[in-house]
This record gives C-alpha cells, sequence and structure tokens, in this order.
C-alpha cells in the first residue's frame, strides 16, 4: 500500500476519490493555513497588493517548468473551468465531429453537448470496455474517426474508472 502519511486522510477509510474532492499532503495544507492567517490579519492589503505579485511568481516558476511564456498561462478554478474555455473558443460547424469515449467526466459529456447543440456539431462516443488493452483502446478510437473529426477528446486518466488509456500510442498512429 502507498504511504499515506503525508495525508491527514482517516487512515480506517480508503480514499480514493482524489479528483474531485482530494486531499492535499499535511505540508501544503499547512502552507494554505499559514497563508490565510496572513491573510486575515490585512485582507484588503494582502488581496490588492501581495496575492497578484505572489501568483505572478508562482505562475513565472510554473511557465519554466512546463516551457511556457508565463503570459500565456492562466489561473482558473478547476479543470472543468479550463476545458470549458478552450471547447467554447473552437469554431466548430454543422457535421463537425468531437470523438471520445464513454468514460469521459460528466462536465465535459454536458459542455460538448451544449457546444454541439448550438454549432450543429456532433459528439461521438466510443465505447471502450474495463479491461481493454492499449492495443484494443487505439484499434477501437482510430476506427471510428471520419474525416469529419475535428476534435478528439479523451481523458488519459479517466475519473470514474481510473482507467490509463494510452494516448500517446494513439498520437502516434
Amino acid at each position: 500500500m502507498p504511504d499515506r502519511s503525508p495525508f491527514l486522510l482517516d487512515p480506517d477509510v480508503v480514499f480514493l476519490n482524489h479528483g474531485s474532492f482530494g486531499a492535499v499532503p499535511a505540508p501544503v495544507f499547512e502552507t494554505y493555513q499559514a497563508l490565510q492567517r496572513e491573510m486575515e490579519l490585512q485582507p484588503v492589503r494582502w488581496l490588492q497588493r501581495e496575492a497578484e505579485d505572489r501568483l505572478a511568481v508562482a505562475r513565472a516558476h510554473l511557465a519554466r517548468y512546463v516551457g511556457a511564456d508565463a503570459d500565456d498561462l492562466v489561473y482558473v478554478p478547476n479543470p472543468t473551468t479550463a476545458v470549458n474555455m478552450v471547447v467554447k473558443s473552437l469554431q466548430l460547424g454543422h457535421g463537425d465531429e468531437i470523438l471520445t469515449t464513454d468514460h469521459e467526466y460528466g462536465a465535459m459529456d454536458r459542455t460538448w453537448r451544449w457546444v454541439c447543440g448550438r454549432t450543429g456539431a456532433v459528439y461521438r462516443r466510443v465505447h471502450i470496455p474495463l479491461g481493454v488493452t492499449a492495443d484494443e483502446f487505439v484499434d477501437r478510437v482510430w476506427r471510428e474517426r471520419t474525416d469529419r473529426t475535428r476534435v478528439l477528446f479523451l481523458s488519459h486518466l479517466t475519473s470514474a474508472t481510473a482507467m490509463r488509456f494510452p494516448v500517446e500510442e494513439l498520437v502516434r498512429r
């Protein structure tokens, strides 16, 4: 069993949902609490003068880490918001296809259906059975693409089933 000591989780519970409501390691939580206390001493000053500088420093570190320009990175509340921003910015038209699997996160399914309802694009889900091999996954998804496929939307690690899809192998094909 993995080392659970960095987490504050109840040791009598096997906690599986680290995606939606995941716990953070104790040192991260302690730093968060220290920042909260610091902010509470002077909330206006902290939010108006200090928060922006701290976020800029963090964004610069992240930019170096991922090899991007800091000005091209933005903070959003969560991954669902981030994906919604990208999805809703795409220029999709009538008959364009979005290809995905039946393992996508529910909020993403709803976003794509909403976008397709507005644009006339078609949202197609490929059935992927539990226990599928990497080769079977690639074959199933690959054979469903058409000349109208504009977006291939896949989670590398699925939310509900924790399946890890071989996205790199699919891209190589």
